[in-house]
Parts: C-alpha cells; sequence; structure tokens
C-alpha cells in the first residue's frame, strides 16, 4: 500500500531529506583549521629540511672519499661542478697513478658512478652557492687522509663548499677533517 499523497517520508520516519546541521559544518571547519595549522608550517619548512639534507649528504660523501683514501691506499677526489648542480667522487687508476688518470667511484648500492645532482627530485631546493677548494672545484684525499689540490699538492688552506641556507662545509688543511662550518 501507497502512503497518502501530500506526507513527507523523512519527517515521518525521522531521517533527513538533505543537508548538513550547522554544527557538522562548523566541526568539518574546525578540523580543517587544526590541519591547516599543522600542516602548512610542516611544508613551508620543506626546504629548509631539504637544504640541510644535502649539506650533510654532500659532509658524508667528503668523509667517505677521505676514509676510502685512507683505506685502501689509493688517492680519491671529489669533483664540484656549482655551474650543474652537482658533484662526482673519484678514485685514481692504482696502475697509473695521478689525478688525469682518475676513475668514477662505484656508488656500491647501486653499482652507478658516484654522481649526485642537486637541485632535483629529493634535493629540490638544495643548491650549491660556492665552492673555494684551493681556489678550484676539487678537492683529493691522499692515503693519509690530507687534502690535496687540484694540482694534486697538499692543500695550505682551508676548503670550503657553501650551500643554499647558509650551509658551510669546510676542509682542514693538512689534516683534512671534513666538518660544518660554525
Amino acid at each position: 500500500m501507497l502512503p497518502p499523497t501530500g506526507t513527507n517520508l523523512g519527517r515521518r520516519s525521522g531521517l533527513r531529506v538533505g543537508g548538513f546541521t550547522l554544527i557538522e559544518l562548523l566541526a568539518v571547519l574546525i578540523v580543517l583549521a587544526i590541519i591547516s595549522a599543522v600542516v602548512v608550517p610542516a611544508l613551508t619548512n620543506l626546504s629548509a629540511t631539504r637544504q640541510t639534507a644535502a649539506a650533510s649528504r654532500i659532509l658524508r660523501d667528503l668523509q667517505l672519499a677521505r676514509q676510502r683514501a685512507v683505506a685502501r691506499g689509493i688517492r680519491t677526489w671529489v669533483v664540484v661542478d656549482a655551474g650543474r648542480q652537482q658533484y662526482a667522487l673519484f678514485i685514481e687508476d692504482p696502475t697509473a697513478p695521478g689525478r688525469v688518470n682518475r676513475q668514477p667511484m662505484i656508488d656500491e648500492a647501486t653499482g652507478r658512478p658516484f654522481v649526485v645532482a642537486l637541485n632535483a627530485g629529493e634535493w629540490r631546493g638544495a643548491t650549491i652557492t660556492a665552492v673555494d677548494l684551493a681556489g678550484g672545484s676539487e678537492i683529493g684525499f691522499d692515503s693519509r687522509g690530507r687534502p690535496l689540490a687540484a694540482d694534486e699538492s697538499l692543500l695550505t688552506t682551508d676548503g670550503t663548499i657553501t650551500l643554499s641556507g647558509e650551509h658551510m662545509l669546510r676542509i682542514t688543511a693538512r689534516t683534512g677533517m671534513v666538518q660544518r662550518a660554525q
């Protein structure tokens, strides 16, 4: 049997026909406000976080190059290309020593040459802003961990690599210690 015409099924059964109550709308707005208060600051700090992470990565890779030189007794080199926003690690050929005979170091994790590109992918927003490695853009480490200038002489002044976000890495002359500059 059909209900009489003119009756409202929604009111009779206690169901709402459509729309939201004012309380429901306010609850949704409050939840959105809370979420935006948490998410927006996190997104604005993302660039600074990437810059800090990139500085840490370069620091670790410089330390890796130095440690590899000491452990294997073969000179290693780090070549920084600020124009292309990348750096690469090289190792000298033990059968033909010398910077000119160096070969790309192979990244053990990927099996590919050890090249890191900044300002792209996970490093977007992190850039190399200045390089001063004895007036050049590459640095080597000898079998004792001492830093070498591009002419293969011992580094006589500290070298620096500066990244966006005012992150500066320092390679100490004579010792080769790699650290963040304060």
